[in-house]
């Protein structure tokens, strides 16, 4: 019986970095490659071959029982599973898995009858890569346009592009850097988007009108503290482009009209130091989700002009 083999063990190497004042001694850190999410350095590769290999090697033993256990849940699992169809405007949106795919197809057909279309095919865009992750998906007003976003590299650093869903075709407008969802204004031709910084925390909200080049996009909100995330999306009738930023503690929500996304942006409440909040529309009032008097939070109703 061979010996097993011998786990890695990292070489440490002398590194002093300071702090807001404080020094700290780091002799890993070679292991961050500066080029991160491109790991290219030849002795942080050369670690994580070691690591790769100690990992199979003590595994290897074990591979029939992974194998059994493996199929065990596969066999509890549904591979032909699906989501309900829900109704958004004069279509039916659904996703379904096809056996033995690990990635989800998106579907639509028209409420009023007819044949399912297929918006997005995450298997196939998946084909051939390392790594794949659908981020954004949403489609216009109008029904002709989904925004979609795609990591496939693992960076968390989202691809946005524009399909046709009347052709199938994705349009010349692509916008690298995005991280979390898309707006829509009302007149299906611009959208918001949000754009990550050098720390992955979205910061910035854009606008985008379709054909223009998005170096142009107008910015509609950026965020100046650096602890604050920032979100972009639609109130759940359409009537709003919801822009939330926040912290674990503390948030802040402000409202665009969808149909003049260039409008002053609307500040529900400031912000206040541990008071979090959530904004949704509901016909002529704001319903607002927020622990401003309890820990477990309270509903609280507002006027949508005037939500102070």
């Amino acid at each position: 019986m061979s010996d097993p083999i011998a786990p890695p063990v990292a070489a440490t190497r002398p590194h002093r970095v300071t702090h807001h004042g404080v020094t700290i001694d780091d002799p890993w850190a070679w292991l961050r490659d500066p080029n991160y999410p491109t790991v290219s350095d030849p002795d942080v590769l050369a670690y994580l071959e070691a690591e790769n290999r100690y990992f199979e090697a003590a595994m290897a033993p074990h591979a029939a029982l992974v194998d059994t256990l493996f199929a065990e849940m596969k066999g509890r699992l549904k591979e032909d599973d699906a989501s309900v169809p829900q109704r958004d405007g004069d279509w039916l949106y659904w996703w379904a898995f096809r056996p033995g795919a690990q990635y989800r197809a998106w579907w639509r057909r028209p409420a009023a009858g007819g044949d399912a279309q297929l918006i997005l095919d995450e298997a196939a865009l998946a084909e051939g890569k390392d790594y794949f992750r659908l981020g954004a998906l949403a489609v216009s007003p109008d029904g002709r346009f989904a925004a979609w976003s795609v990591d496939d590299d693992g960076s968390e650093r989202f691809t946005l592009r524009i399909r046709d869903l009347a052709t199938g075709a994705d349009l010349p407008d692509v916008i690298p850097g995005t991280l979390g969802g898309v707006g829509w204004a009302a007149d299906s031709q611009r959208f918001a988007y949000g754009l990550v910084n050098d720390k992955w925390r979205v910061d910035t909200v854009k606008l985008h009108r379709l054909g223009d080049d998005p170096a142009a996009d107008t910015t509609l909100y950026h965020e100046a503290d650096e602890g604050f995330r920032v979100s972009v999306g639609l109130s759940r009738s359409r009537r709003f482009l919801v822009l939330s930023a926040g912290d674990h503690v503390t948030s802040e929500v402000r409202l665009i009209p969808a149909d003049d996304p260039l409008a002053e942006p609307l500040v529900v409440s400031p912000r206040r130091a541990g008071r979090e909040y959530e904004v949704e529309d509901q016909e002529d009032r704001l319903l607002i989700r927020t622990n401003d008097e309890h820990v477990n939070f309270r509903i609280a109703t507002a006027p949508p002009r005037q939500p102070r």
